[in-house]
């Protein structure tokens, strides 16, 4: 099934959101639910109930089939933890005004006021993409996704347990990392490395039957560690670094380096022409909590997953594997670890990426050059 593709289905999408506030207050002492959402939105834009035919209309059919819990206090509860159940007063407001047919469907829960930002709905098209309202300018129209794929990654989001019960603070929250990050990782790692020894020169057969060769380079001027490397690349390093103290979130994440570059960050990139390698050395920049200047790929974590990684080119350039456009399903992050490694698949799988015995044998400075493609899909 094409799922980037799926036409508006206010049933399906209303089951969805219905799993998802019953996941969101099963613990909760009190759960009661109503359905008042589709009277509360004429209360908020009475001009639709002259709209003929109201009950066709597709928003309105969605809206009258969505289970909510009572407003509280004036406020809506949460749908998960990262979005509040839909607030029609806040349907509009003036910081997209420009944008009539937008919607603001799901307000966010991220700090800033949820009247902002989060799940925006074009009620023309029916798609939806998460928007963060820091600028005027939406995402363009091949960003956004049906309704429906959001609200099951969100639903997926519960049942790999990403999404959780925390019974110390008595509400639902994100686990940084769970075992299906892992195992999504070690997935996308197996099929990259499977990916490269199946183009290296020697026949299929011949891989079948011998044990497979070793390999220097997973990409282009990046490596991994051995047991002699690893040890001899972090006890270069002085103790009480940036890095080693600069903690995200939990005491055991902060910066790490997974896959070594072949090389380190020269000591004069700040004078580069690119402001992205010349801020390496500045206090806003990255190479603090590089080991050593060392490029390569980081594992560094925000307060939401543990998985998130970034490449650190032998330039200094910090964004060569970010996110292509802005994540359209929810807050802005940076890639995973198994987002990363899928890309650099399919550059292999495309033939992007050069092979020999050595594994990629693609230049190094081919992610400073060639951002637009090295850059990671959000899919």
């Amino acid at each position: 099934m094409d799922t980037q593709n799926l036409p508006f289905s206010p049933e399906r999408c209303a089951a969805l959101h219905n799993k998802l506030l019953a996941k969101s207050i099963e613990n909760c002492a009190a759960r009661k639910t109503e359905r008042s959402l589709a009277a509360r939105f004429l209360d908020a834009a009475p001009e639709f109930a002259e709209i003929p035919s109201l009950d066709a209309l597709p928003l309105y059919r969605f809206l009258a089939l969505l289970d909510t819990t009572p407003i509280s206090h004036g406020s809506v509860g949460l749908l998960t933890p990262q979005i509040y159940q839909p607030d029609p007063t806040t349907f509009w407001n003036e910081s997209f005004e420009h944008e009539p047919c937008f919607i603001l469907l799901y307000g966010q829960n991220n700090g800033n006021s949820p009247m902002d930002g989060g799940i925006f709905l074009d009620i023309e098209s029916y798609r939806a993409v998460w928007h963060g309202g820091d600028s005027p300018l939406f995402p363009p129209a091949d960003q956004w996704l049906p309704l429906e794929v959001i609200l099951q990654k969100s639903l997926d989001a519960w049942e790999t347990g990403k999404f959780y019960w925390d019974s110390g603070q008595a509400s639902i929250a994100v686990k940084r990392w769970t075992q299906n990050d892992v195992e999504e990782a070690l997935t996308a790692w197996d099929k990259l490395l499977t990916s490269i020894e199946l183009r290296i020169a020697f026949s299929a057969e011949f891989l079948v039957r011998a044990q497979r060769p070793g390999f220097m380079c997973i990409a282009p001027g990046i490596s991994t560690f051995t047991s002699d490397s690893f040890i001899t690349t972090y006890e270069a390093e002085e103790p009480g670094s940036v890095r080693q103290t600069h903690w995200l979130g939990e005491e055991e994440d902060w910066p790490t380096l997974l896959f070594p570059g072949l090389g380190a960050v020269p000591h004069d990139v700040s004078q580069h022409p690119n402001c992205d390698i010349n801020s390496f050395d500045r206090d806003w920049g990255l190479g603090k909590f590089t080991v050593n200047r060392q490029s390569g790929l980081y594992v560094m974590a925000d307060t939401e997953n543990s998985d998130l990684v970034c490449l650190i080119t032998r330039s200094g350039l910090p964004t060569a594997c970010d996110f292509k456009y802005p994540y359209p399903w929810g807050p802005p992050r940076a890639p995973k670890l198994a987002e990363v490694l899928r890309h650099w698949t399919s550059l292999v799988e495309n033939g992007t990426w050069l092979i020999d015995s050595r594994g990629i044998c693609t230049d190094h400075e081919w992610f400073t050059t060639n951002t637009s493609i090295s850059k990671v899909p959000p899919i």
